[in-house]
């Protein structure tokens, strides 16, 4: 990352610190976080649960969504230094917790991380990020496994929610079919970074 860019994201990271969200009014945990992992990677993942990192040094705590997904990440190969992960709503409430207002606030957020970061993939975790990307209602079967185009010719690949994948696959086993096509998505990925 250039340092006119460490400005322009130091200036973001101090204006999201600044941003009061009602709902988390009397909440324990109310830090507002950018994100995870390596700003100069390739790879941006963005999620909509707050379990999939604990702090930008992508510290997670045992047992979550967040533990799995880096697991599986790195049995990917696909090494920290490889992607940067954030969140729709940058703290721990989800998209839909949030207000008309916040929202539209966390997607310029959003679409600055994207300018700043320049990835050459964005891995859509889940519907509900999906859409917003897409800017259109979708359901993940229909669209994940395929590569989409998005702004400035980043590569958008869609896949299921890590919470989503982690439930199913502990109900029914490593063998459950969103967790193997989770898995083929993953590998797709870290295709598509050594091309």
């Amino acid at each position: 990352m250039n340092l006119g860019n460490k400005e322009l994201w130091d200036e973001l990271k101090f204006e999201l610190g600044g941003m009061k969200l009602n709902k988390l009014e009397g909440v324990k945990d109310k830090k507002l976080l950018l994100g995870a992992g390596n700003r100069g990677a390739d790879i941006l993942f963005i999620g909509d649960d707050p379990d999939l990192y604990d702090d930008e040094e992508l510290k997670v705590s045992l047992g979550t969504s967040g533990e799995f997904f880096m697991k599986l990440c790195d049995l990917a190969d696909l090494s920290p230094e490889k992607y940067y992960i954030t969140n729709l709503s940058k703290c721990v409430l989800k998209w839909r917790e949030l207000t008309g207002n916040e929202r539209e606030h966390m997607r310029d957020y959003l679409d600055m991380q994207i300018a700043i970061i320049k990835p050459k993939i964005i891995v859509s975790l889940g519907q509900e990020v999906t859409g917003i990307l897409m800017g259109k209602e979708i359901k993940i079967p229909e669209v994940r496994g395929r590569i989409h185009s998005y702004f400035g010719g980043i590569k958008l690949i869609p896949t299921f929610d890590p919470s989503y994948v982690k439930r199913t696959r502990d109900a029914s086993g490593r063998k459950a079919k969103p967790a193997i096509e989770f898995w083929n998505d993953l590998k797709m990925i870290k295709g598509e970074i050594e091309n």
